[in-house]
């Protein structure tokens, strides 16, 4: 199977405290992927906006709280590191850059599974598409975005945004997940930790 989806992922309570985050936190500009460096031009790549990672506290209202719960409560299957923020994408920068109407499948790293949420979209122009190899012109599949909806699969899954958005905002939150104790180890090797 190439992905895992989930509709109606966030209980209604979670999924408005989710939508005030992306009211009121901090975005910084950046640009997809960030191992690839474009002279300073954000606009030659991806053009996105991101929060910082969230991470996790005591409270209930704390969005790593929420979605480790959520998905957890969901798929049964516990999670050993997580790594998740909220992303925008603009339409008129994703037009003026080079990235518009671009398939540029790539794969995950440092993860055994990787994700996104769609919050603000119901068209299938929005939302992802999976490819069988990077070399695959055509997408093997794609599902929509819908609000709420949680799609999941393993990081060795191609697959990229569609690059024809059609919100002049694209809310989403992507998330990067450890659920295996050797994936765990071997980036903590890596880190020297």
């Amino acid at each position: 199977m190439l992905f895992n989806c989930i509709d109606n992922f966030y209980k209604p309570h979670d999924l408005g405290l989710m939508i005030i985050h992306f009211l009121n936190f901090h975005f910084q500009a950046t640009h997809q992927s960030l191992s690839q460096y474009f002279g300073g031009d954000r606009m030659k790549g991806y053009p996105c906006y991101e929060t910082v990672d969230f991470l996790p506290n005591d409270s209930e209202m704390n969005p790593y709280t929420i979605f480790k719960n959520t998905f957890e409560n969901h798929t049964q299957i516990p999670l050993l590191q997580i790594k998740t923020f909220l992303r925008k994408t603009k339409l008129s920068e994703l037009k003026a850059s080079p990235s518009w109407g671009q398939y540029k499948p790539h794969q995950d790293d440092k993860a055994d599974l990787a994700g996104v949420i769609y919050y603000n979209s119901n068209s299938i122009e929005d939302g992802t598409n999976f490819y069988n190899s990077s070399y695959d012109y055509e997408p093997t599949a794609c599902i929509g975005a819908k609000l709420n909806r949680c799609i999941f699969y393993n990081v060795d899954t191609w697959h990229c945004p569609k690059m024809n958005q059609t919100v002049e905002e694209r809310w989403v939150q992507p998330f990067f997940l450890i659920t295996k104790k050797e994936t765990l180890e071997k980036n903590m090797e890596s880190r020297g930790t």
